[in-house]
């Protein structure tokens, strides 16, 4: 039974380590759509991806719908959509912020029956104990779709979570995912295993074996820590108490990088990430980074110090850690490295004795240098390799080569003026074309310029020799290998005395094609400490001496030195042999009581030599807490001497509920040139001092109130003079905190007096407040938010993919074969989605200022159901209020934008504006079940090919009563207005006047069958233009039945006329006929499922669309779903 239960799970990982696209973050859902509101999900969704379908699978259109991505609230028409199918990504868990815009009270009791309108049983989760001892969770499904408009497409999915013990000692663990459904609509997606944690575990208490992606690290070596997400196997075992050994090999998934820069003044980003070689098109392994600010880690979180977009490489601080240009940030990650294949292998062995230890461990990381993966090497390029050495500025080759006619790609032929060779853009598949890739090498050193951008790629044009900014050119990537072996060891002679030692050999060789530079590509690096015991009573003195070296040659794959060493030291440059000596005296009772001093002498010969001596105490006197960090460097370099003295002192005092400390931090670097005896640019001094007082209890509810004072001085005229001071105002606080309150506040003003520029300010801040007023009678959220950052202008392509796998589809309005940036519109139907759009890494932002205001307000007053007379009769109603007005203005000066609803259009840069209530009557009772809704929504956002503003309002009644046993009338009735203006297509903008009115009578046999009918009549009229208008008439009949030997079948047939006045051929009517063409159009849609077994479910599904003078369009599904 194991033996087959092995197999199955080795099969199933199989399964999912081949697959190539996919996310554990993905939902799809099919809701029944009983009321507006409908809360997706518990965390935030991401809005990359977000789709709704109608039954028939149609996507409908956002502005059917209203979105809050945050709360993750769904606002739709019920009586509009019956049911729908949503498709979303939803944030990792550790990114993700509950904004709570409405609380469990608000759910509310209906007496209607869900069966009456389910068209599929919800797939709820659940554990199935398929054999004794091993918990399955997920699903298992495969799929088919065809069509006569499209190629078979095959569709699966797998997400399963098993545990549990095979046996009494072997315990099994896994988590498996796949799926070939698109990351995201943008399509920035490489490879679901940059984003997903796959794996199959079996272990003991002794052994362990893991398949798939892994986290291998070492954190014991001092010369060679790292941490790296790969695929591939672990094997680990513990022979005895006192030996024991792992090995692992596998396929890395990406490269090692550390980008550092300096934040700017009252600017919260988005920062832009780039890679070793500035990289700007990355994908950042998901959980690889780590971020410092000033040396000292920050968290990621939404709820914490920042969040990062992996896909475009961006970091966002949050508005709760204000960011200044007195801030050095540096980020660590890995992103995906797919030039080469890669194998790294790690092995490790330790033996653990009563006094000695000893641990070895070897790890490899190889490129095989004849398996490229994104860059194919010609005979000449790897040529230019081979005789580049280490040199990477000599690593450049043409980029062109030969590539057959593709309307999907920028294609170029190569011709003469008569005395110059260039490339010419071609469409003609006559012509011998190239692939060009263009390559920026700066104002007036290339031969071509951009002459325009397409939807599908940018062509450029060549102008001259030296006249441009472009050159075909393209930088080459060298396989490279890096290999490290290390030996440490420990030996305790006495209680008191312990030795410690290490050894690392590195073998890098950045270039593999190559021979030359190879005597540089060994180092060594030792180390040797010896720590004692000198008092061992209730105040310990300790002693520790140790010996640092490093040769020159010797490199590691991540930084094995603090994250400032450099600056700590005052380096220009770390390349010479190292030697650091390192002697300690520390006087100890416990963790807050402690005395220390430190000697340290660095050497890098020849070049660099420093002395540094430093203090650290911390005593608690009862309630006060004293701390001091102080330093004192003196260096000598080739160019420079040197003195840097640093302190930072805090003291705080602890009252019964309240607390106040201060803080002065304070450094003066003064830095000489030895020849001129002059100051450095680099040289600087700063004070900075701070005041704060707390009340409360900082962990539950409490008040902190802040200043601080900075004062910087740098080098002018050779001497230091004042260029700033900051003033620095604060607020942290959680000031209520109970089952019926919330309230938090957080402010932080700065105002920067600048010497020698203008003068400026900055403000970020953050209320949240959440109450329940009269016995939850009333419910209310409120959420404000100010602060500043950037607004990237968002350039985009798009991508050719299998039909039914993309969210675009292609018209060529102008019929000149050239996939124009208008020509693209969202698919109405699943056989026309072939296209992804795949965002660019942004490069352009506007610097802008955030306001944002979140509010909900629930009113129900079924409270008063039990009561008697007005009281009774207002019990009937309730009401849901929902605005979200957020809204950016480009920042200029020193100007605060505190007004989430000042939309002045000067210097509007991005707008998201939603205004929804509803009024109900008897919600969801079906007896005389009245509601009335206004909606409002505006949207502006920025783009490189320009802005786009789109405008909706909304007036809609719903009515539904349930007469007699059977019957069930349904109306709706509604006017809207809607208008797009885009900046850069006419063609596009239009303003649309909408009525409609929609009656259905549904037969309600039982809870299990139904049957309906309806006419729905839409009345469009563009305003602007060329004035289109349509006249809409749909004639719709939905039979639905849930058998008893668990099968659903449900069908829809619709009738349109359209009656559309315009060209049927433009981007305004495809808008209007939804999808569709003027005059007859018929579409039919067949659903059938059954569940086979207990876990086994079968699903067949249908579609058919034909309109006049078309052929009929039929595409059908099959897919088979094992649920656990």
């Amino acid at each position: 039974m194991n033996k087959k239960l092995l197999l199955l799970f080795f099969l199933c990982m199989c399964f999912g380590i081949q697959a190539q696209t996919g996310n554990s973050n993905f939902r799809s859902k099919v809701l029944l759509v009983k009321k507006d509101s409908i809360q997706l999900d518990s965390v935030a969704i991401n809005p990359n991806g977000f789709k709704v379908f109608d039954a028939t699978k149609k996507l409908i259109p956002p502005t059917n719908y209203s979105i809050d991505f945050a709360a993750a609230l769904l606002i739709i028409d019920s009586n509009k959509y019956s049911s729908i199918l949503v498709e979303y990504f939803v944030y990792p868990e550790f990114l993700t912020k509950t904004y709570t815009p409405y609380s469990e009270s608000l759910i509310i009791e209906q007496n209607t029956n869900d069966q009456v309108y389910r068209f599929r049983k919800p797939n709820r989760q659940k554990n199935v104990k398929i054999f004794e001892g091993l918990e399955t969770r997920g699903f298992i499904s495969r799929g088919l779709t065809s069509g006569n408009n499209q190629n078979a497409v095959t569709n699966s999915a797998l997400d399963l979570e098993i545990s549990g013990k095979l046996s009494k000692n072997v315990s099994l663990r896994a988590r498996i995912f796949d799926t070939n459904i698109p990351i995201q609509e943008n399509g920035y997606s490489q490879n679901f295993t940059d984003f997903d944690r796959i794996y199959m575990e079996i272990f003991s208490d002794n052994w362990g074996v893991r398949a798939g992606d892994i986290s291998i690290e070492n954190r014991t070596s001092f010369f060679v820590p790292f941490t790296k997400q790969i695929a591939g196997l672990r094997v680990n075992a513990k022979l005895n108490d006192e030996f024991g050994f792992s090995a692992s090999g596998a396929v890395v998934r990406g490269k090692f990088n550390n980008f550092r820069f300096v934040g700017v003044e009252g600017n919260q980003g988005p920062y832009k990430l780039f890679g070793q070689n500035n990289e700007a098109a990355i994908l950042i392994i998901e959980g690889s980074d780590r971020v410092f600010v000033n040396g000292v880690p920050i968290e990621r979180g939404e709820n914490k110090d920042y969040v990062i977009n992996y896909n475009l490489g961006e970091i966002v601080f949050n508005t709760t850690y204000p960011i200044n240009n007195d801030m050095r940030i540096t980020v660590e990650f890995q992103y995906s490295d797919r030039n080469f294949t890669r194998f790294i292998s790690y092995n490790e062995a330790e033996y653990k004795g009563e006094k000695f230890e000893i641990s070895a461990f070897f790890y490899s990381e190889n490129d095989a240098k004849n398996q490229p993966l994104q860059q194919s090497l010609s005979d000449a390029q790897k040529q230019i390799l081979a005789n580049a050495g280490n040199n990477t500025a000599a690593m450049i080759a043409e980029s062109a080569f030969r590539d057959p006619f593709d309307e999907n790609k920028i294609l170029y032929r190569r011709t003469n003026n008569g005395t110059t060779d260039f490339f010419e853009y071609s469409t003609n598949p006559n012509d011998v074309l190239f692939t060009v890739t263009f390559s920026n090498v700066g104002q007036n050193n290339g031969d071509y310029v951009l002459d325009r951008s397409t939807a599908i790629g940018n062509i450029f044009v060549f102008v001259g020799v030296n006249q441009g900014d472009f050159q075909p050119i393209v930088r080459l990537t060298a396989p490279n290998k890096s290999q490290f072996a290390v030996v440490q060891s420990s030996y305790a002679p006495t209680e008191k005395t312990k030795i410690e030692t290490e050894i690392a050999l590195s073998n890098n060789d950045p270039n593999l094609f190559s021979d030359i530079d190879n005597d540089l590509n060994d180092g060594l690096a030792a180390k040797v400490t010896l720590r004692q015991n000198i008092i061992n009573k209730k105040w310990k003195l300790n002693a520790l001496l140790s010996h640092e070296y490093a040769h020159k040659n010797f490199r590691t794959l991540q930084r094995w030195e603090s994250i400032e060493f450099n600056r700590d030291w005052n380096l220009l440059t770390n390349n010479g042999t190292k030697n650091y000596f390192k002697s300690e005296l520390e006087l100890r009772k416990d963790q807050n009581n402690y005395l220390l001093y430190r000697f340290n002498h660095l050497n890098y010969i020849d070049l660099f030599n420093g002395n540094k001596h430093d203090f650290q105490s911390n005593f608690q006197l009862k309630n006060t807490r004293i701390s001091l960090n102080s330093s004192f460097l003196t260096n000598t370099s080739t160019l420079e001497n040197n003195s840097f003295f640093r302190t930072i002192g805090r003291v705080e005092h602890f009252f019964n509920k309240s607390w106040v400390g201060l803080l002065a931090n304070v450094e003066n670097n003064t830095r000489e040139n030895i020849t001129t005896q002059e100051l450095i640019n680099t040289s600087h001094k700063y004070k900075d001092y701070e005041a704060y007082v707390g009340i409360g209890d900082s962990t539950k509810v409490y008040a902190k109130i802040g200043f601080n004072y900075r004062d910087n001085d740098s080098i002018r005229s050779n001497r230091f003079e004042q260029i700033n001071n900051r003033k620095t105002y604060y607020i942290q606080s959680r000031l209520i905190q109970n089952k019926d309150t919330k309230l938090s506040l957080f402010a932080n003003f700065r105002e920067t007096e600048n010497q020698f520029s203008a003068n400026e300010k900055s403000l970020n801040s953050r209320l949240i407040y959440q109450q329940k007023l009269f016995n939850d009678f009333v419910s209310l959220n409120t959420t404000y938010e100010t602060s500043s950052g950037n607004v990237a202008r968002q350039d985009f392509i798009y991508v050719r993919t299998e039909p039914g796998l993309g969210f675009y589809t292609w018209i060529d309005y102008n019929g000149d074969g050239i996939k124009d940036f208008n020509e693209f519109e969202i698919a109405q139907f699943q056989d026309q989605a072939e296209y992804l759009r795949l965002p660019k890494p942004n490069l352009r932002f506007v610097p802008t200022q955030k306001a944002k205001w979140q509010q909900n307000i629930f009113i129900n007053f079924k409270k008063w159901a039990d009561q008697k007379g007005l009281k009774k009769t207002i019990s009937h109603f309730s009401n849901q209020t929902f605005l979200l007005a957020s809204n950016e203005q480009e920042r200029t000066g020193n100007s605060f934008q505190l007004n989430p609803f000042d939309f002045e259009e000067n210097s509007l840069v991005s707008l998201q504006l939603n205004f929804r209530n509803t009024i109900h009557y008897n919600r969801g009772m079906q007896n005389y079940s009245t509601s009335y809704t206004y909606g409002n929504s505006k949207m502006k956002q920025q783009f490189l090919i320009g802005n786009q503003d789109n405008d909706v309002a909304l007036h809609q009644l719903d009515f539904a009563h349930k007469f007699s046993t059977y019957w069930l009338v349904e109306l709706m009735t509604s006017f809207s207005t809607n208008s797009l203006n885009t900046e850069n297509f006419a063609d596009r903008n239009y303003e649309l006047c909408n009525y409609e009115i929609q009656p259905k009578l549904n037969f309600l046999y039982s809870k299990d069958y139904r049957f309906s009918g309806y006419y729905h009549f839409k009345k469009k009229e563009n305003s602007i233009l060329n004035q289109e208008e349509l006249n809409q008439q749909k004639f719709g009949l939905e039979y639905f039945f849930l058998g008893k030997k668990n099968q659903q079948v449900s069908a829809m047939l619709n009738y349109y006329l359209n009656d559309f006045r315009g060209n049927p051929n433009s981007p305004v009517a495809y808008q209007m006929l939804e999808g569709l063409q003027a005059g007859k159009n018929l579409t039919w849609n067949l659903v059938f499922n059954k569940k086979l077994n207990s876990f086994l479910n079968l699903n067949l599904n249908y579609f058919g669309r034909k309109s006049e003078n078309v052929r009929a369009i039929h595409s059908g599904s099959v897919q088979l779903r094992a649920d656990f």
